[in-house]
């Protein structure tokens, strides 16, 4: 609920075009449909370069989010947004540590080096992202990027390792903050990359609830197999449109 009134309050002081968005003295290249905000005007009016941080200050994250616990290396994505010339915005501290500041979901090991794991939420990290990420506190697991502002910890949860190669599957849960329909995606850990191995919808209703059934959606049958409770609709009587499916993860 925070994070959809961070929106509002974001699309109702900026504006949303196609092509060329000026920020400041520089200009920002846009995809279509991609969304951006004039931080620097924002700043200006709302607070000042003390109370105000770059959206990739990583010692402000590693201060103020990780709190010292964890290190995050964000130095493989910086190095990808230098490529494409993507420009950080200005986000007050505040805003920052209120909508951004939702602590860690331990996962359990992941990668199989028999140490726990820890996903949290970032905002994105310049203009040419468009929505948060899942970040990991293990710097070798790499991020999972999204175009949702709507994304928490408790969105990723652990499936189990599925094709016993021992590193564990995990299962995303996708919203777009406003509609019904949502989706769930799940990921296997190859070569040091998040491979997605399917997307299937989860609509919301009365008999399955995100919080506390998230992991009642998925059971493993054997190696490699894996079967998830795809939610397609609620009928008019407000019953289930619902089926297991099976799906190979190899």
């Amino acid at each position: 609920m925070k994070k959809l009134l961070l929106i509002i309050i974001i699309l109702s002081i900026t504006s949303c075009k196609n092509g060329v968005e000026k920020t400041g003295t520089k200009k920002v290249f846009l995809e279509p449909n991609q969304i951006s905000y004039d931080w620097q005007l924002f700043a200006a009016k709302n607070g000042t370069s003390k109370d105000s941080v770059l959206s990739n200050d990583i010692q402000f994250i590693n201060d103020s989010i990780l709190k010292g616990k964890f290190k995050l290396d964000i130095s493989k994505y910086e190095a990808e947004s230098k490529i494409k010339e993507c420009l950080p915005f200005r986000l007050k501290k505040k805003m920052f540590d209120e909508y951004y500041n939702e602590g860690f979901n331990n996962l359990g090991d992941l990668n199989g080096d028999k140490k726990e794991d820890y996903v949290f939420v970032l905002h994105a990290l310049n203009y040419c992202e468009e929505g948060d990420s899942y970040y990991f506190t293990d710097n070798s697991i790499p991020r999972i990027l999204t175009d949702s502002n709507c994304c928490h910890p408790s969105s990723i949860i652990n499936i189990g390792d599925i094709d016993e190669d021992g590193k564990s599957e995990i299962a995303e849960y996708y919203s777009s903050c406003a509609s019904r329909y949502k989706a769930i995606t799940i990921y296997s850990l190859k070569d040091s990359e998040w491979k997605e191995i399917k997307s299937f919808s989860f609509v919301l209703n009365d008999e399955y609830f995100i919080d506390k059934d998230f992991k009642k959606l998925f059971r493993k049958t054997s190696k490699n197999n894996l079967e998830y409770y795809e939610i397609k609709d609620v009928n008019i009587e407000g019953k289930l449109v619902a089926s297991w499916e099976k799906i190979k993860i190899q």
